[in-house]
């Protein structure tokens, strides 16, 4: 389940920032290894202002974030994200 947060634009600045919630459920007795990823489609020069887990990047628009989710749980991950030109 995935949702944006927050999402403010200074054009004339040049700088949009916005944030997500990605929250993983899982339903098995065991803990599961999830990589959640995520495609930074505004613009190519972003930075990660925040964010619950640490973010890799894997190319110049696609982030991911390796978490685990507990047995009968949920994990929700968080992060921001400003871009500018």
């Amino acid at each position: 389940e995935r949702k944006q947060t927050n999402f403010t634009a200074n054009i004339d600045g040049h700088i949009i920032t916005e944030s997500f919630e990605i929250k993983l459920r899982n339903h098995k007795k065991e803990p599961v290894d999830v990589i959640v990823k995520e495609n930074l489609f505004r613009w190519s020069s972003w930075k990660i202002t925040k964010s619950s887990d640490p973010a890799e990047k894997q190319d110049s628009r696609t982030i991911h974030f390796d978490v685990q989710v507990p047995p009968d749980g949920e994990k929700t991950v968080t992060y921001t994200v400003k871009y500018t030109w």
